[in-house]
């Protein structure tokens, strides 16, 4: 099988790291500190929209589909410009931004599942798998208003996750 080779691939490790960490402080953290929760999310977002565009712009040589790459951190960015800017007005739509962020990163990952290099498997499986839960968000607002923390804690470790393993494959 062949392994692809960047010497960015600790950029990838660092955004996976993130979202893990991330999705740790959704789940640990009550509803009275969803404001907060916001926040972080927003600075998180920032960083790792910087990252993405970083990484992709650095390995455009390499990355077969690099441009989704850095579409990818431009949608980052703007969320997390959108969650620090807006941060009371942003708990009543953060499911909806949640969803859809959920969404494109998902059709993201399945699109890079096709590119012909790493663990197809694994990455068509994790972007159906975090396109399934943004859709429980986005469909059900109730319900993700309810649990919303739970549903993107696990959407943040699942894009982690699957961030580290890929990094590792890089190495």
């Amino acid at each position: 099988m062949e392994t692809l080779k960047t010497k960015n691939w600790y950029w990838i490790l660092i955004k996976g790291i993130i979202m893990i960490l991330l999705g740790i402080v959704a789940f640990s953290a009550p509803g009275g500190t969803l404001l907060g929760i916001s926040v972080y999310i927003g600075i998180g977002l920032l960083f790792t929209g910087g990252i993405i565009i970083t990484t992709g712009i650095m390995d455009r040589q390499i990355l077969p589909h690099w441009g989704w790459t850095v579409f990818g951190g431009v949608l980052d960015l703007f969320l997390g410009y959108m969650f620090l800017a807006y941060p009371a007005a942003s708990i009543s739509a953060i499911p909806f931004m949640i969803g859809f962020w959920a969404a494109i990163y998902g059709f993201y990952v399945i699109i890079d599942g096709f590119s012909g290099t790493g663990n197809a498997v694994m990455k068509v499986i994790s972007g159906i798998l975090i396109i399934l839960l943004a859709n429980v968000i986005i469909f059900n607002p109730l319900l993700a208003g309810m649990t919303m923390m739970i549903w993107f804690g696990i959407l943040l470790i699942i894009g982690g996750i699957y961030s580290v393993f890929i990094s590792f494959r890089l190495k």
